[in-house]
């Protein structure tokens, strides 16, 4: 087979044999012209050089001159520095000047100047010495005599290297020509060459190229029986052209591979439907098949939005990546149970959103959202820590809340906005009279960010009194949210709130830093306590925090009195544990309030050493009536006594119960009785007065205690 590529292999390797001479050619003129101009370069360094050395002999005559004339610093200096320069420049002409004919003389006028230097160094000497004609007779003979010959010496040195330089210049522009001739003649000769190679390789090569190219657009078109010409050629043209029926054969194998290729898109595009870290469907999924959902209202189903309680916190405290690992188990439990959940997707951070077949009857979807609630409050381990999350579930059943993607998720968020102001575990379904009541809510949690930002919550003070004799000890600080327009609002109203939208810890950093500016004259003796929600004992660094409050208006932490609730202990145990630990470690005391009404066990008595117990006011009421409150606050009386606890009775509000407290051995009480939760001024003159008279009853006087100057 005759073989094109061999045709033009061969043209090419002489093609390149040609330009490798005429490379080497090139490269030798340039070479060689490279070299000349280095030369020329270096011999007009050279000639430079003997003329500054001329130039400074020249100057050092100037400066022994001045020296005779003027013998001072001045001078001397001058004459030192023209020898230093003379000496610099004659080692840099011999450091140019490489060995030859020419480098004798260099040495030479090195030699010369070594012996001009002791004979100036003797006129100086005895300049100094003050032998001034001594001086003047050595520069004018010797001094002169060996100038005058230094300068012949340059002069003579000048000469050769200007000749070098002449010569080296004259080869290098030689060299320069001759490549610059031999470039341009051979250039002429490969723009002939080229042309004769174009008209070759068009006829044998591109114009049946352009053929096999027609008929190739021909077969991707569909054309099966598209002639192709030229298959008869012996050479690589006519191989193409067979080649091109082995492609028809193969065009089938395309045809399937393209068919995976479609197949590898379709799971791309179900990736792009699905969340990365949970594998749960995300929300273009869900949104997806809601519209097919809604597409038939004669097929009910149930539309669930889930927001997760007490994640935040999670990510606060561990870290997102504690976070990602709650979020991750979840997906899991969701798709273990994905028979009876239907589908789940995640809408975006903790908000998780199920959509299934339901009846009209509300019980299915009710079992569903308590499932739901069970899966999401299972206790979750971290590398270091168990967690507990729960969940507020809003439902909305279509097509009765909605015939809409947007309208069912929007009814869901809504009743997932009202259950939120539940407890764990709760879910609502969808009423109208819900959107209301949610933007009321709205209402309400901007108002208060505002209040706590403007300063409207303020510390109330009720009085803490010990049951035996009445001596004031202290004071629960209440927070009291005067309202420009609707008063004095109760915590009960404002608290939950605040928790909800996560500013409860601020409003208490704010409220205790006003009670350390407002108790700053008051005695030293007298405690405050405060009240923390389980959502802040959470956060580990609340007790430093509280603390560093505390150091900064001087307040010995040894007055200050945490109360925290017996629901506060099942949250978090482990952190709540260590977080109470650090206070008192910090000297700050902690109680647990509203003691007998919550979840706690005398196990938590134990493990979480508390300094002191409050007995709920509930079980005061009908002390006097034979009820079993009576045996009940005993216990709780004898039971704290024997685990060396104090003892506070809140909600005294009438002398009998005062009575039996103290015959029972309570230590403290707070309540009505005593005093209601008053503001700093009050509270003020109430130190300063001691006793007052309640509900027209006499009653033994509160001791005064002396107010600091």
């Amino acid at each position: 087979m005759t073989n094109i590529g061999t045709r033009i292999a061969r043209l090419q390797v002489l093609g390149a044999a040609l330009f490798f001479a005429v490379a080497a050619l090139v490269v030798g003129g340039m070479h060689q012209t490279s070299l000349a101009m280095q030369q020329n370069v270096q011999d007009i360094r050279r000639v430079s050089s003997v003329m500054e050395v001329a130039d400074l002999i020249s100057e050092n005559r100037v400066a022994q001159a001045s020296l005779l004339l003027e013998n001072g610093a001045a001078a001397r200096a001058l004459l030192a520095t023209r020898s230093r320069a003379l000496t610099a420049e004659l080692s840099r002409l011999c450091g140019l000047t490489p060995p030859g004919p020419l480098r004798p003389m260099v040495d030479k006028m090195e030699k010369d100047w070594a012996a001009y230097q002791k004979t100036q160094q003797r006129m100086v000497a005895a300049i100094g010495a003050g032998h001034a004609a001594d001086a003047l007779g050595l520069f004018r003979r010797e001094l002169e005599a060996k100038y005058l010959d230094f300068d012949r010496q340059a002069d003579a040195l000048a000469d050769q290297f200007r000749a070098n330089a002449d010569q080296s210049g004259q080869t290098a522009t030689e060299a320069a020509h001759f490549v610059a001739v031999f470039v341009l003649s051979f250039s002429a000769i490969g723009i002939l060459a080229r042309f004769l190679i174009q008209i070759f390789i068009h006829r044998r090569v591109v114009r049946p190229l352009v053929d096999i190219t027609k008929s190739l657009s021909a077969l991707a078109a569909g054309k099966t029986d598209v002639v192709l010409v030229g298959g008869e050629r012996r050479d690589e043209i006519g191989a193409m052209v067979r080649a091109l029926d082995v492609f028809r054969a193969q065009a089938r194998l395309i045809e399937a591979e393209h068919e995976r290729t479609l197949e590898a898109q379709a799971r791309a595009e179900r990736l792009a439907r699905h969340d990365a870290l949970t594998g749960l469907p995300n929300r273009r999924f869900f949104t997806e098949m809601l519209g097919r959902v809604t597409a038939n209202a004669d097929h009910p189903a149930a539309v669930l939005m889930i927001d997760l309680d007490r994640f935040k916190p999670v990510n606060d405290v561990y870290g997102h990546d504690a976070g990602d690992v709650v979020l991750s188990e979840l997906a899991q439990r969701f798709m273990a149970h994905r028979d009876q959940l239907g589908t789940v997707a995640r809408l975006g951070g903790d908000e998780f959103a199920v959509v299934f077949p339901s009846s009209t009857d509300r019980s299915h979807a009710a079992r569903v959202a308590q499932l739901l609630s069970v899966i999401i409050s299972r206790p979750i381990q971290l590398e270091d820590a168990v967690v507990e999350v729960g969940a507020a579930i809003g439902i909305a059943l279509f097509p009765h809340d909605g015939t809409s993607p947007a309208a069912l998720l929007r009814a869901a968020d809504l009743a997932m906005y009202q259950a939120k102001t539940g407890g764990d575990g709760r879910y609502r379904f969808f009423d109208p009279a819900i959107e209301d009541n949610v933007q009321a809510r709205a209402m309400m949690h901007a108002d208060v960010r505002r209040a706590v930002s403007a300063g409207e919550i303020v510390p109330y003070y009720q009085p803490l009194v010990a049951i035996d004799g009445g001596r004031l000890v202290g004071f629960e600080v209440l927070a009291r949210w005067i309202h420009p327009h609707c008063g004095v609002v109760m915590p009960d109203v404002f608290i939950p709130v605040a928790d909800e939208i996560g500013v409860l810890t601020d409003l208490t950093y704010r409220l205790l830093e006003r009670v350390c500016r407002e108790v700053q004259e008051w005695p030293e003796t007298l405690t405050f306590s405060i009240n923390l929600a389980p959502s802040q004992l959470r956060d580990p660094q609340i007790a430093s925090k509280l603390v560093a409050i505390l150091d900064r208006y001087g307040i010995a932490p040894q007055r200050i009195e945490v109360e925290i609730t017996e629901n506060a202990l099942i949250t978090d145990f482990g952190t709540t544990k260590k977080v109470l630990s650090r206070l008192q470690k910090n000297g700050i005391r902690v109680a647990l309030d509203d003691f007998g009404t919550g979840y706690a066990s005398l196990n938590h008595l134990r493990e979480f050493k508390f300094d002191k117990i409050k007995i709920d006011r509930s079980f005061l009421r009908g002390l006097d009536h034979g009820s079993k409150n009576e045996g009940i606050v005993r216990a709780m009386i004898t039971l704290g006594k024997s685990l060396d606890l104090a003892i506070t009775a809140e909600g005294i509000e009438e002398m009998s119960q005062w009575a039996h407290l103290s015959d029972w051995g309570c230590d403290f009480g707070q309540g009505y009785l005593f005093g209601k939760g008053m503001p700093a001024g009050k509270a003020k003159a109430l130190i300063a007065t001691g006793g007052r008279e309640l509900g027209g009853l006499a009653r033994p006087s509160l001791r005064a205690v002396p107010m600091r100057s």
